[in-house]
């Protein structure tokens, strides 16, 4: 009797743990009628790629990016979920925007709200490795070595999308510049301004 107790209680072990860990994000080649990830990136002049990794023991998106403009650039992500998943975003973000960065603040805004896994981020190769969470749905990379136009900033951090169902959310990223080459710039405009009044 004792025996047969353990095997049911073993069988019951598997089968939960077996439940959890295909739950997650649905894959409509597995799940008909399942809505697809998708990632929009609505009216940007940025360069943006990305597949999204189904495997649902650590689902990865990836993302490569040239970013050419300086400001604020969003990503809207939606799916469907058979629980609250999370997931480990890898981004490859090249700088061609002609401006060195200090920092990088990324914030999650949407009606499922979405977090970032607070301890989950970080920076690759030497670039902004200072990691400030901001409160749970804003994140900023800073440091000593700034990211230099042409250069890449590789950024990981993990979501959790606490939602059963459908959802969408929106990941808004904005590289900072330096405030140095900012002030050149301004001077410049200024400089312009003023010399176009004179010939006026």
């Amino acid at each position: 009797m004792k025996k047969l107790t353990v095997i049911l209680m073993l069988m019951g072990v598997v089968a939960f743990f077996g439940t959890t860990a295909s739950a997650g994000f649905l894959n409509p080649d597995e799940n008909p009628g399942a809505a697809s990830f998708t990632c929009e990136f609505p009216g940007t002049q940025n360069q943006h790629g990305w597949e999204f990794d189904y495997n649902p023991s650590a689902p990865i998106l990836t993302m490569d990016e040239i970013i050419g403009s300086v400001g604020l650039d969003n990503v809207l992500m939606s799916g469907e979920t058979d629980e609250d998943p999370i997931f480990t975003v890898v981004k490859t973000i090249q700088n061609t925007s002609g401006i060195t960065w200090t920092s990088y603040f990324l914030s999650l805004s949407g009606g499922t709200g979405a977090t970032f896994v607070d301890g989950s981020a970080s920076a690759g190769g030497n670039k902004l490795q200072t990691v400030n969470y901001l409160h749970p749905a804003a994140i900023e990379f800073s440091g000593s070595n700034p990211v230099a136009n042409g250069e890449l900033l590789t950024l990981s951090f993990d979501i959790n999308v606490p939602t059963e169902g459908l959802f969408n959310f929106t990941l808004t990223q904005e590289p900072v510049p330096e405030p140095a080459t900012m002030a050149l710039l301004s001077l410049g405009g200024l400089a312009l301004f003023r010399r176009h009044r004179i010939i006026v």
